[in-house]
C-alpha cells in the first residue's frame, strides 16, 4: 500500500468520528429543541396558572371594592372579566386537563356569585351583597381556586423540573457520545499512526544496517526485506539494483585492472627484452666481446649499457670490448658521458675498449675523451687487429 494511502488511512477514523459526530450532532440538536420546546410548553402552562388566578383574585378584589362603596366604576371589572374570559377561552384551546377546566368552572361560579352580589348592591340591599360574598360557600369556592392554582403551581413545576432535567441529560448524553466516539478515534488513530511510524523505521533501520555492512565488504548481499509500503518497497529495489550494479561494475573494474596488470607486466617483459636485445653482446674471439649501439642512450639505457658490459667482462673473462657507435641516432654530452664511464670500468676490470664505425660528426665531439680510456678503429677486422 502506498505512504499517502496508509497516511490517510490512519487520518480515516478521525474522519469517520466527525462525520459521527454531526449526525449525533443533528439528532441531538433536535431532541434538544423538542426538550426545550416541552420546557417552555411547562413553563407556559406554569405561568398561565399563575395568571388565572391572578385574573381571578383581581375580579375578587374588584367586586369586594365596590360593594364596600370604595370602587364605582364597574367597567374596570368589565374589563378584567372580559380578559380573564379571553384567557379561559384561549387557555382552553391547548390540552387542557381536569385542573383547567375545574378553574374555569369555579370562575364561572364565582362571577355568577358577584353578579347575584351586585345585583343585590343595586337594589340597595348591601347587607345581603356582602352576606353573599363572605359566605361559606364562597369561601369555599375560593379556596378550592386557589387550591386547584397552587396544585397547578406544584404540578407544572415538578413537570418542568423535570423536562430541565430531561433537557441536561439529552444535552450531556450528546456531549459523552461525542467525547466517547472522539476518545475512540483519536486511539485508533494514534495507533494507525504509531503502527506506520514504527513500521517505517524498522525498515529504514534494516536498510541502514544492511548498507553499513555491505559498504565495507566486496561481497555481494542481499538487503532484508521491508515493510509493504510500496516507497519503502521501491527504495528497498533502488538500493539494492545500486548495490548489485556497483558489484558489477566493481567485478568489471577489478578485471579490467587485472588485465591491465597482466598487459602492463607483458609490455614491461617486451621493453625488457627489447632493451636486452637492442644492447647485444656478442663473442668476436676466446677474449672478445662486441657491442653494438642503436638508436638513442637515455639514461635507462645507459645504464643498461653499464651493466651489460661489465657483467659482460666479468662473465667472460674478456680482454677487450669493441662498441660499435655508427647505430647511435646521435652522440651528446650525457652519451659520451656515459662513454667514459664504460671505459673507466672496463679499465678497471682489466679490460680496454675499442671504439669502431665512428662517424665525422661523432669525431669531433670525441675528441675530447681522454686517450687512455678507448683505442679506435675503423671497422671491427681492423679492432680485431688491435685487440690480438
Amino acid at each position: 500500500m502506498d505512504l499517502r494511502a496508509r497516511l490517510i488511512l490512519s487520518l480515516s477514523p478521525l474522519l469517520v468520528a466527525l462525520a459521527i459526530i454531526g449526525v449525533v450532532a443533528v439528532y441531538s440538536q433536535q431532541r434538544i429543541a423538542q426538550a426545550i420546546h416541552r420546557v417552555d410548553n411547562t413553563a407556559r402552562d406554569l405561568v398561565e396558572v399563575a395568571q388565572s388566578e391572578s385574573l381571578i383574585l383581581l375580579e375578587h378584589y374588584y367586586v369586594r371594592e365596590i360593594i364596600a362603596g370604595r370602587q364605582v366604576d364597574r367597567n374596570e371589572l368589565e374589563k378584567i372579566r372580559a380578559e380573564a374570559r379571553n384567557f379561559f377561552a384561549a387557555y382552553g384551546q391547548f390540552d387542557a386537563g381536569y385542573i383547567e377546566l375545574e378553574l374555569v368552572a369555579r370562575f364561572e361560579a364565582m362571577v355568577a356569585q358577584h353578579d347575584a352580589a351586585l345585583t343585590f348592591l343595586d337594589r340597595g340591599n348591601q347587607e345581603k351583597a356582602r352576606e353573599l360574598i363572605s359566605s361559606t360557600d364562597y369561601h369555599r369556592n375560593l379556596r378550592a381556586i386557589h387550591n386547584l392554582s397552587l396544585g397547578a403551581q406544584l404540578e407544572y413545576e415538578a413537570e418542568y423540573l423535570r423536562r430541565v432535567a430531561e433537557l441536561e441529560r439529552i444535552a450531556n448524553e450528546g456531549f459523552w457520545i461525542a467525547s466517547a466516539v472522539v476518545g475512540v478515534a483519536v486511539l485508533i488513530a494514534l495507533a494507525f499512526a504509531v503502527s506506520l511510524i514504527w513500521q517505517v523505521g524498522k525498515s529504514v533501520d534494516q536498510l541502514t544496517a544492511d548498507a553499513e555492512r555491505l559498504a565495507h565488504t566486496d561481497e555481494r548481499g542481499q538487503l532484508s526485506a521491508v515493510s509493504s509500503i510500496n516507497q519503502l518497497q521501491r527504495l528497498r529495489d533502488s538500493f539494492q539494483y545500486l548495490l548489485d550494479t556497483n558489484h558489477e561494475r566493481q567485478q568489471q573494474l577489478t578485471a579490467a585492472i587485472e588485465a591491465q596488470q597482466a598487459q602492463l607486466e607483458r609490455e614491461m617483459q617486451l621493453q625488457a627484452t627489447i632493451r636486452a636485445l637492442s644492447l647485444p653482446v656478442t663473442p668476436l674471439g676466446p677474449q672478445t666481446i662486441f657491442v653494438p649501439l642503436v638508436g638513442h642512450l637515455d639514461a635507462e639505457r645507459s645504464k643498461q649499457l653499464e651493466q651489460t658490459v661489465l657483467n659482460a667482462i666479468q662473465q667472460r673473462r674478456a680482454r677487450t670490448v669493441v662498441i660499435d657507435i655508427n647505430g647511435l641516432a646521435t652522440l651528446d654530452e650525457d652519451s659520451i658521458a656515459t662513454l667514459i664511464r664504460v671505459g673507466r670500468g672496463t679499465r678497471l676490470l682489466g679490460a680496454q675498449s675499442i671504439l669502431v664505425g665512428t662517424r665525422p660528426e661523432q669525431a669531433l665531439l670525441l675528441a675530447d675523451i681522454p686517450s687512455d680510456l678507448f683505442r679506435f678503429a675503423r671497422d671491427i677486422p681492423a679492432a680485431l687487429s688491435l685487440a690480438g
